[in-house]
């Protein structure tokens, strides 16, 4: 009975004690949670972007001469004379002797349908004729000059060549160098930005918490759309490189 009354005087004391510890370990998991909360919106996030316009230094254009002949011989000399023909149309034109390179000859045997679809490899085919091919490839700093030929390539195909022509490639190959120029304006886009943020809302600007530069982006010079994973366009002489950097900026 003794034994009965003395646990009967402890329970309240226990119950006490146990909602005692809740609430002081409530009170830390909020305190916590209160710290991570102001941990968070102690930095701002911005975008910094900035763009300039380049002009390319480099073009590649190609063009291939193929001719389809019964035998290789007489094949081979149309082939020869279309391609020295086009050699000397680029060089009127003031294309460099050094900035015209002639691939070797591609030879391809043609053989005549059998009709009954493929027979394997040790199957005998009859030979047809030869298809031969050769590619004339242009590599210039005068962009505008190749660019111009290549425009009115059609006047070669017009005297009789056998050529198709591929679109030219429009390179700049400086971006290395503009690459630094330009990340560090966005990155200076992206400070004035956080600036901004920052006096509007009374707090001051502290060190940089993080940097993330975005894949470049080089477009036509008034295209403006951007990829995740980048651009590179070779389709037009002038386009302009676009630089994007997320940075985080903590605040007090």
């Amino acid at each position: 009975m003794e034994d009965q009354q003395k646990r009967s005087n402890w329970a309240p004391v226990v119950v006490s004690v146990i909602a005692g510890l809740a609430f002081v370990m409530g009170m830390g998991a909020i305190a916590n949670g209160v710290v991570r909360a102001r941990s968070d919106t102690e930095m701002i996030r911005v975008t910094g972007s900035a763009r300039k316009n380049i002009a390319s230094d480099l073009i590649l254009w190609s063009g291939t001469v193929s001719y389809q002949g019964n035998d290789v011989a007489s094949t081979y000399s149309q082939l020869k004379d279309a391609s020295d023909k086009a050699v000397k149309y680029l060089e009127d034109k003031g294309i460099g002797e050094k900035e015209i390179t002639v691939s070797a000859v591609r030879t391809e045997t043609l053989y005549a349908s059998t009709g009954q679809g493929y027979q394997g490899e040790n199957t005998f085919r009859q030979i047809q004729g030869y298809r031969l091919s050769q590619t004339i490839h242009v590599r210039s700093s005068d962009v505008e000059k190749v660019g111009s030929v290549a425009r009115n390539i059609t006047e070669l195909i017009a005297s009789g060549v056998a050529l198709e022509s591929a679109e030219p490639q429009y390179l700049y190959t400086k971006i290395a160098e503009v690459k630094v120029e330009i990340l560090a304006d966005a990155a200076k886009d992206a400070r004035r930005r956080a600036e901004e943020i920052a006096k509007s809302s009374g707090a001051n600007l502290q060190d940089v918490r993080f940097a993330r530069m975005a894949p470049l982006q080089i477009t036509p010079e008034f295209d403006y759309d951007i990829s995740s994973e980048g651009r590179n366009d070779t389709s037009t002489p002038n386009k302009a490189i676009t630089a994007i950097v997320t940075m985080g900026f903590g605040v007090k």
